[in-house]
């Protein structure tokens, strides 16, 4: 009931994310302590002197929101899983407080495994996709599971060389990109990931989110290849705020000035000051930026940034 609990809050006028997450010894003790979700609602309401502030009309309103995205996810297999349930990703606890409920198919016990986001142009030259391919294989070989966003380029050249241990993030609800029929919500070694329901279609606004969530799910970021666009600067911009470390690939001499390279190049020759560049945003400053920069030459530094374990380079 939780997750119905959640999603029905959450869907009540005047309630937001920040409620949800504040309050969230009252979820579990109301989850406990009684039998329906309007017993719930009413025990959480009175505890944080919401009651008052709230109407019945707006309570049942939330409440068959609620039950409908259940019933969505129920029809597509999408499993709704709320930051109280344990497979919710611990990694997105840690630096993020905007998604209550997030929406999974596949094996939800991989979103807690240490992982690499694989970030990217959708238009890779022949350098960039032997890049993906070559990281692709050594995350095989040592079964590291990367996170990709769903979309073309070196995303899909991770996604079409790897048959196991990786996590794809939606922009719309996960119905929009896989059917029910699909293998994928039956895998044990992968999994999809929205922070959007059911029916929910693609937009500007959900792919800038959906990069927050790789962003965060990721212990660790690599930037493959790309100048400064939207296709990674979204990460980039969310990843830059958390104690986390961003690879970068450093481009082969004959191609470092090429355009597709320049956000490389960038990162390359400036460090921090060209990540600020980089994302073009106003809340990504010097006082902002606190993730490690790391230089991937070759293929042999790919044990020290791919492997959980903190090694020199």
């Amino acid at each position: 009931m939780i997750e119905f609990l959640i999603l029905s809050i959450l869907n009540i006028r005047g309630f937001g994310p920040k409620f949800l997450f504040r309050n969230a010894k009252a979820l579990s003790d109301a989850e406990k302590n009684t039998s329906s979700v309007r017993e719930a609602i009413t025990l959480i309401l009175e505890e944080t002197k919401r009651i008052n502030k709230t109407t019945i009309e707006d309570i049942e309103k939330g409440i068959a929101i609620a039950s409908e995205i259940l019933d969505n996810c129920k029809k597509y297999s999408i499993q709704p899983i709320s930051f109280l349930n344990e497979h919710y990703p611990q990694n997105i606890l840690k630096v993020s407080e905007l998604w209550p409920v997030l929406y999974v198919a596949g094996n939800q016990e991989i979103l807690n495994e240490y992982s690499v986001g694989i970030i990217g142009t959708k238009n890779p030259d022949q350098h960039g996709q032997i890049i993906s391919q070559k990281i692709t294989e050594f995350s095989d070989e040592d079964e590291i599971t990367l996170n990709i966003m769903h979309q073309r380029g070196v995303s899909s050249i991770v996604k079409d060389s790897k048959d196991s241990f990786y996590v794809e993030v939606v922009s719309s609800g996960i119905d929009q990109v896989y059917l029910p029929d699909n293998d994928i919500f039956h895998s044990n070694l992968i999994a999809v990931i929205s922070p959007f329901p059911p029916e929910i279609i693609y937009d500007e606004y959900k792919y800038i989110e959906a990069c927050k969530v790789l962003a965060s799910l990721s212990n660790r970021v690599v930037l493959i290849q790309d100048t400064t666009s939207d296709d990674t600067r979204f990460v980039l911009s969310y990843f830059s705020r958390s104690e986390r470390v961003l690879g970068v690939v450093k481009p082969i001499a004959t191609a470092i000035n090429y355009p597709i390279n320049a956000g490389n190049k960038l990162l390359v020759d400036e460090g921090k000051e060209g990540l600020i560049s980089y994302c073009r945003a106003k809340d990504v400053n010097e006082e902002s930026v606190i993730c490690d920069i790391k230089i991937i030459t070759s293929k042999n530094d790919y044990p020290q940034f791919f492997k959980e374990e903190e090694l020199p380079f």
